[in-house]
């Protein structure tokens, strides 16, 4: 039992010490008038030549295909950042993948749905 306590505490003090490291995360996500807009909050240090990607998915019934892809350079200023990507969705029902990578390292990434209105 007692291996497994030592071996508990090593885990948990790993989660913590890696919960301080998230510095930049995706907040709101909008889609209007054939553009996407999407906000990140960076909280550390500012990045040059970060990579955004962006892939869109339609969802339908029981299925969903791609229906937009992008990978693009971005600069992250410490604060609020906003990076606008113009695609023509149709009405309906899209997922958005997105990722942003500093270096090699993956530093964020979300999927949100969409609602894309008549």
């Amino acid at each position: 039992m007692s291996r497994y306590m030592g071996f508990l505490i090593l885990a948990l003090a790993v989660l913590a010490g890696a919960a301080g490291c998230v510095s930049t995360a995706f907040e709101e996500v909008t889609y209007s008038d054939g553009a996407l807009r999407i906000h990140v909050e960076n909280t550390g240090e500012p990045v040059e030549k970060a990579v955004l990607q962006v892939t869109i998915m339609e969802v339908g019934a029981f299925e969903q295909h791609e229906v937009f892809s992008e990978a693009r350079y971005i600069n992250l200023d410490r604060g609020q950042n906003e990076y606008t990507v113009a695609v023509d969705l149709e009405p309906g029902s899209y997922r958005a993948f997105l990722t942003i990578f500093v270096g090699q390292e993956r530093r964020t990434s979300v999927i949100r749905d969409l609602e894309v209105a008549p």
